[in-house]
């Protein structure tokens, strides 16, 4: 299980360059696969000493320059959408692409409820009465989308949203917005982000400020020089790990994780998965052949120094089918053939 994320923005934005700065490289034909920053993983890893590290990954494509369809059409595949918005140059104006950007996503929606409104409406008058609830949860997105909303401030039900997703639309979806700046407006992102801010704020997105382009020449240089050079822009941390973690929340993922001799990774599963569906995550036939699961914690892991020393002190927590598992669980899961 991975997250499929779509960076779109309007052409001179620097998507592309945040891009190449989050793939470091490791990319082809406009798809990468980007490491998600965890400190649990390398306390495990330190403490375990296993023969391999793997942590958990997001997969990112850079949407095509071309078309207004193009974009749409990468973003309509992702699980969560990175919109970034050019907030350098003299006629920078983010709030404007923001605000440009979410009318293509809910037009798309709104054409697709149309079409779709028209199919279910023919069914209902044709005597198939049973469609009437479907009918009126699409007469509220054309109504919410016609008055100049989108799907993700539209408030549904689970089950009333369940009658959208057939439709995959693409202005419901999770959001990350990433304001790329100038070092000139560097650590904040000035007024032009604060202004993001509080509209992102509204809709519940995480705004983030990023200099795509120093990241991504900070991304060639010697850890050491890059962390140096990173402090005299007033940025404490890597912005690039910022935005992978974003992503990861606003795509409803926890981590857990497996620790052994020959391997320490970190798993990503949805928040409230049961241990059996989570057991599936890393092979089909564990949550078919699940029996129950071993947990600990990562402190507890680390102090120990080995599941089996744990396990030796009768120190593992035992769950069954019915445990939903935590963000930071480490797990050993029993399964039979």
């Amino acid at each position: 299980m991975s997250v499929d994320v779509a960076i779109v923005g309007q052409p001179g934005s620097g998507k592309t360059t945040l891009f190449r700065a989050l793939t470091g490289g490791r990319s082809s034909d406009g798809v990468g696969m980007v490491d998600v920053p965890d400190p649990r993983l390398e306390r495990l890893a330190a403490a375990v000493q296993p023969r391999r590290v793997v942590p958990a990954q997001v997969r990112v494509a850079d949407a095509p320059p071309g078309s207004r369809a193009q974009r749409i059409a990468a973003a309509r595949q992702a699980d969560v959408v990175v919109e970034v918005l050019r907030g350098f140059g003299a006629d920078r104006d983010p709030v404007s692409e923001l605000e440009g950007i979410e009318l293509d996503l809910a037009v798309t929606d709104l054409a697709t409820v149309e079409r779709r409104l028209e199919a279910v409406g023919r069914e209902v008058r044709g005597g198939r009465k049973e469609r009437a609830v479907e009918l009126s949860v699409l007469e509220r997105a054309r109504e919410h989308l016609d008055a100049g909303g989108t799907l993700a401030t539209l408030e549904l039900d689970d089950r009333s949203a369940e009658f959208l997703e057939p439709l995959f639309p693409v202005s419901g979806k999770p959001r990350v917005v990433v304001v790329n700046v100038g070092d000139d407006l560097l650590p904040d992102g000035g007024a032009p982000a604060r202004r993001v801010r509080e509209l992102a704020a509204g809709r519940g997105w995480p705004t983030l400020v990023v200099d795509a382009q120093l990241e991504l020449e900070l991304g060639q240089l010697d850890p050491a020089d890059a962390r140096e050079m990173r402090a005299t822009y007033g940025v404490p941390e890597a912005s690039l790990e910022a935005v992978t973690r974003a992503v990861w929340e606003a795509g409803g993922l926890i981590t857990f994780f497996t620790a052994g001799e020959p391997e320490v990774r970190a798993w990503p599963c949805r928040r409230d998965t049961p241990a059996p569906a989570a057991a599936g995550v890393i092979h089909s036939d564990f949550e078919k052949g699940f029996i129950r699961a071993e947990v600990t914690s990562v402190d507890e892991l680390v102090a120990a120094g080995s599941m089996e020393a744990l396990r030796a002190a009768g120190r593992l927590r035992v769950e069954g089918r019915d445990y939903r598992l935590r963000d930071g669980d480490v797990v050993y899961f029993r399964v039979g053939r």
